[in-house]
């Protein structure tokens, strides 16, 4: 935020409220993504956007290739003021642009999706540089274009019989 805009807001705020602001800024990341392909469904896409505030996830990339993206207020509870939301809907198909512009930022491309290439979640080696976690649709998945592109598979373990997670559990 700019440093002169919070001097003049902070002035209409409590100093606990100033210093809850600081604090959660001080703990904010870059260096973790989420880029979300195609999701439809809005209380997916708006408890996504939640837990990425909750984990300080500063930058979500939403791409918008068939599904427009929508947020459901009830559920994001104001979380995307907090959020820098980056969107890919310009075109047709905009995964790699999104691809493109994430690696030219140096991000890794990191593809969430079940792969004989995968590492878990308890493996996956996040100091070795920044990470982009790829989320797919919830009908099928990640698209081809980021399965292709991609620079590591991980996989999050779970013990129990279905193959996989609903997006809104990121």
């Amino acid at each position: 935020m700019n440093k002169s805009l919070f001097e003049f807001l902070s002035y209409y705020i409590t100093d606990r409220k100033k210093q809850i602001i600081c604090d959660n800024i001080k703990e904010r990341t870059r260096y973790i993504t989420v880029v979300l392909e195609d999701i439809f469904q809005p209380q997916n896409a708006s408890a996504v956007l939640r837990t990425c505030d909750c984990f300080g996830i500063q930058d979500v990339h939403i791409i918008e290739n068939q599904n427009a993206y929508n947020i459901n207020p009830d559920v994001v509870l104001g979380a995307t003021q907090w959020l820098t939301l980056k969107n890919y809907n310009k075109k047709e198909n905009n995964t790699l642009d999104a691809i493109k512009e994430l690696k030219s930022k140096g991000y890794r491309i990191i593809a969430t999706t079940l792969s004989d290439k995968n590492t878990s979640l308890n493996d996956f080696q996040l100091n070795k540089g920044k990470s982009a976690l790829f989320f797919g649709t919830e009908q099928t998945g990640l698209s081809s274009d980021v399965i292709e592109n991609a620079d590591e598979f991980l996989k999050i373990p779970m013990y129990g019989f279905t193959e996989s997670f609903n997006i809104s559990v990121f």
